[in-house]
């Protein structure tokens, strides 16, 4: 109570002021004035608690495409997704400088078509000179309210206005009607690269990344900054940020293969690390999600490149299980004769946490040196969502440069699959998987090449081949940028850019 007087974050009370013992702190807390999450945010109905099992037990068919936006929604990339609590709609993230409403239900009730409700631009009119991107986006918890960070250094929340209708005088449903700015806010550090938000009993928190390494916060109820995190700039810039579902630690990964870990109660890094392999960390998830029945653990997927993601201990360093594509020319090579970084796993190396803040962690020489370093594979994956569900099923779903989009049966290998990306005759994949020391576990998956016709005699060739019509290719033309999950209907949401969004079920 002592803390909660003083208004230090984090901290509640729960006080009786009927109880003579309490009235002076009571009256202190009144004297605070700390106004409560503001109702113009939007509230999101109560979602339904059904949908976290149905996650899990639920994985998209090959290729079931049931929905997709068209190439002229958004004229640059679409670089990030957000879906609302309540599951009625998402928002994008483009580099058009635009972040679009998309309502759920279209899924089931356009014939396939997607057409946003709602354009925001907000950033775009402010600058009118220069090109803006937007570099992410996230949807307040609880709320309809939208925080989209910027190119320009700017990070704007704003709601989504819904309104109620009565079908058969039996069913209600929401539908986006409009949207207003509620705060506009610039850091003046460069690009706001990630956003994110959270709540406590006592704050509505939204954590923010800049170009210049910083990790900010703003309480949306009383206009302060809680917390500030610094990440050293010779680390390399920040690509990826996470917060732990408990909301007591926040990772962020950089271009040049290091991961900090901060343990947001003390406002303090506690670890910091570096991929063996040096490889850009390209995207962060935590692996519980926010299933409430699931340990508290820095247990996080982490995607990078040579085609492959991992799900590391953020506390210890090692690497749980590796899931990883190999090239097509290996895909009928026998196991014992693979390449041996093929069978290997990475992991994480600690790095010494100077105790003076400006101290160099990385010397001059060794950053140039990993700046100019080439990557040995050039495709990457981007776009992770998945969860460890201890009670059942658990699993991951990758998105890549290389236009696919795979499933990932963390228990049972021989159940993967690929959701999108595969050419037309082009063989299914294959996984397998193999024990890595006694901790570690490794899946590999084999992509054959498409066999060339001129090879084949014509009347060798699959009678689909020889068909005068054609079914309409469903994958994304680019790479896979982000990945969402919807439980109600079950769809999974991608991102590309090729300036589209397509829904899988």
């Amino acid at each position: 109570a002592k803390s909660a007087c003083k208004g230090e974050w984090g901290s509640a009370a729960v006080i009786d002021q009927l109880v003579p013992e309490n009235s002076s702190v009571h009256c202190k807390i009144q004297s605070l004035d700390v106004p409560p999450l503001s109702p113009s945010l939007g509230l999101a109905r109560n979602g339904n608690d059904a949908g976290i099992n149905m996650r899990h037990n639920w994985s998209p068919k090959e290729d079931n495409l049931v929905g997709s936006t068209s190439v002229t929604e958004h004229s640059g990339p679409v670089n990030r997704l957000a879906v609302s609590d309540d599951e009625t709609f998402f928002v994008s993230a483009s580099y058009d400088g635009t972040s679009k409403v998309f309502e759920v239900r279209q899924a089931h009730e356009t014939g396939g078509d997607i057409h946003s409700c709602l354009t925001y631009e907000g950033h775009k009119f402010e600058n009118d000179l220069s090109p803006v991107r937007i570099n992410d986006v996230s949807i307040l918890e609880h709320s309809h309210s939208v925080a989209t960070a910027a190119s320009d250094g700017s990070l704007h929340v704003w709601r989504v206005d819904m309104v109620s209708s009565h079908q058969n005088q039996q069913m209600k449903r929401s539908r986006v009607s409009g949207h207003s700015v509620l705060r506009n806010i610039n850091p003046g550090e460069g690009e706001v690269l990630a956003v994110s938000h959270f709540s406590t009993p006592s704050a509505s928190i939204l954590a923010y990344a800049t170009q210049r390494g910083s990790i900010h916060s703003l309480d949306l109820r009383f206009a302060r900054e809680p917390f500030s995190l610094n990440l050293m700039p010779e680390l390399g810039f920040l690509t990826s940020m996470e917060v732990g579902k408990d909301r007591n630690w926040i990772v962020a990964g950089t271009n040049r293969g290091y991961v900090g870990l901060w343990d947001v109660r003390y406002q303090t890094m506690v670890k910091l690390w570096r991929h063996s392999r040096d490889s850009p960390i390209k995207r962060l998830t935590d692996a519980f999600g926010n299933s409430p029945d699931e340990p508290s653990r820095p247990l996080v997927f982490m995607g990078c490149d040579n085609n492959e993601a991992s799900l590391f201990d953020l506390s210890t360093g090692g690497c749980l299980q590796c899931y990883r594509v190999l090239d097509s020319s290996l895909s009928y090579v026998d196991q014992s004769a693979l390449p041996s970084d093929c069978l290997s796993v990475p992991h994480l190396e600690s790095v010494n946490i100077p105790s003076r803040f400006g101290k160099r962690i990385v010397p001059l020489d060794k950053a140039l040196q990993m700046t100019s370093r080439s990557p040995a594979c050039d495709i990457s994956m981007n776009a992770l969502v998945g969860g460890i569900n201890l009670k059942g099923p658990s699993y991951l779903m990758t998105g890549g440069s290389d236009h696919m989009i795979r499933n990932w049966d963390l228990n049972s290998a021989s159940k993967s699959s690929c959701v999108s990306g595969l050419e037309r005759n082009q063989p299914p994949p294959s996984f397998e998987q193999i024990q890595v020391g006694c901790n570690s576990r490794l899946t590999l998956c084999r992509q054959p090449s498409i066999h060339p016709t001129s090879l084949m005699e014509n009347s060798r060739l699959l009678s689909r081949n020889r068909q005068g019509v054609v079914k309409c290719e469903n994958r994304h033309s680019d790479s896979i940028l982000d990945l969402k999950i919807v439980n109600n209907p079950a769809l999974l949401l991608s991102a590309s850019r090729d300036h589209t969004i397509k829904l899988w079920a």
